[in-house]
C-alpha cells in the first residue's frame, strides 16, 4: 500500500471516528481484502458487498425481518398488505420474516431498506451513523460502534 493510503486511513481512524482503531490492524485487513471486518468496535464493510451482507443478517435474524413497517413489507415482497398487518398484530415476527425470505430477493429488499434508513440504522446500534473510507479505488463503509 502506498504511503499516501497509509496515511488517509491513519488520519480516518484517528480524527473520524469517535474510537481510534488500531490503524494498523485496519490496514491489514485492507490489504488482505477482507469485504466485512471489524478492529476494535469499528466494523468495515466494501461498499460493493454491502447489501449482500446486510441481506445474510437479516436472513438469520428473521424476528427483526417480520418488525419492519408493514407498508415497506408489502411494497417490497408482494405479500398483501392485510397478510402482514394481521401476522404482525397476532406477534408473528419470526413467521412473517421467513415469509419474507420466501417471498422476494432478499437482496434487493436490503438495498431498498438501505435506501430509506441507510446502512448506519442496521450496522450502527451506536447512533446510526457510517462513514466512508476510500482506499485504493475501494469504498469502505465504517460504522463505529461505540
Amino acid at each position: 500500500m502506498k504511503f499516501s493510503a497509509l496515511k488517509e486511513v491513519k488520519e480516518f481512524t484517528e480524527y473520524t471516528l469517535h474510537s481510534q482503531p488500531d490503524w494498523r490492524e485496519v490496514v491489514e485487513n485492507i490489504e488482505a481484502k477482507w469485504d466485512d471486518f471489524e478492529v476494535d468496535n469499528v466494523r468495515f464493510i466494501k461498499d460493493s458487498e454491502i447489501d449482500k451482507i446486510l441481506a445474510d443478517e437479516l436472513e438469520n435474524d428473521l424476528y427483526c425481518l417480520g418488525c419492519f413497517t408493514s407498508s415497506f413489507i408489502a411494497d417490497f415482497t408482494g405479500i398483501d398488505l392485510d397478510v402482514v398487518e394481521a401476522l404482525q398484530e397476532a406477534e408473528a415476527f419470526e413467521a412473517l420474516g421467513k415469509l419474507i425470505v420466501k417471498s422476494c430477493d432478499l437482496e434487493y429488499f436490503a438495498s431498498a431498506y438501505a435506501s430509506v434508513d441507510g446502512y448506519g440504522h442496521h450496522f450502527n446500534r451506536y447512533d446510526g451513523g457510517e462513514e466512508e473510507l476510500n482506499v485504493n479505488g475501494v469504498t469502505y463503509l465504517v460504522f463505529d460502534n461505540h
